[in-house]
């Protein structure tokens, strides 16, 4: 009766999957059609392949191991091991079936008449757009040189800014030496990537070791816990921005 009760509760749950992409769908083609959901783009093919990829089981095994084992009088809590028993029956039959169905090269038997095989799908091709993302930065790059070119003579020409000639050019070189590594990566990409990353790596670690350092002053009570607030604040800030392009 578990093995029964594991097979009709993973059929509802694709069942019920398949019920809500589909509904997802009409919403957005019927109201949303200045601003689509990502299943409005979805054929019958792919919500149903969808369907049986999205297994999980995570959230649903941790709330079943968190029923107690006894109850307030010290009597079992009943039915608990079963219940635990048709949880990870669940997860482990959806995760077989998704291995053995998504490969399958013929149609399966349900009463929609549409093949389920993930062969004939297609799968985008980053490569391209990772090249445009490179030519358009390092453009990108070389109109923004020039700028600071002009930005630079301009701010040494003037007498109201009144700045540094040795802090100017310091200041300008350290920018423009950044956008042309952009330039020169776009002819080698693999080591302007390597740089990339190695240079997100090594920002990310100073700013995690500034953090430390931030919580250290306030537990020697050398800062107070507005100016801890606000450091942290900046942190984050920073390191979201890094974390976001790795």
């Amino acid at each position: 009766m578990l093995f029964t009760d594991v097979i009709l509760i993973y059929a509802a749950l694709m069942v019920l999957r398949f019920g809500w992409l589909w509904l997802m769908k009409r919403i957005s083609l019927r109201f949303m059609t200045k601003r689509p959901m990502v299943f409005g783009d979805y054929s019958t093919r792919e919500i149903l392949i969808a369907s049986f990829a999205g297994v999980r089981g995570a959230i649903t095994l941790a709330g079943v191991l968190s029923i107690p084992l006894l109850l307030s009088d010290g009597s079992a809590f009943p039915s608990r091991y079963q219940l635990v028993f048709i949880a990870t029956g669940v997860i482990l039959f959806s995760l077989i079936c998704g291995v053995i169905v998504l490969p399958l090269p013929l149609p399966l038997p349900l009463p929609l008449p549409l093949p389920l095989p993930l062969r004939g799908i297609q799968v985008s091709d980053k490569t391209q757009h990772r090249q445009e993302e490179r030519m358009a930065r390092a453009a990108a790059a070389e109109v923004a040189i020039e700028s600071l070119h002009k930005m630079e003579e301009r701010l040494a020409n003037s007498q109201e800014e009144n700045i540094d000639s040795q802090i100017l050019n310091e200041v300008s070189a350290r920018v423009i030496g950044n956008l042309r590594r952009r330039i020169d990566g776009n002819d080698d990409a693999y080591s302007a990537l390597l740089i990339e990353n190695l240079e997100r790596r090594m920002r990310l670690n100073a700013l995690r070791a500034e953090r430390g350092e931030y919580y250290h002053l306030r537990a020697q009570q050398k800062i107070s816990n507005e100016t801890l607030m606000k450091l942290l604040h900046d942190l984050d800030l920073l390191e979201a921005l890094l974390v976001e392009h790795e």
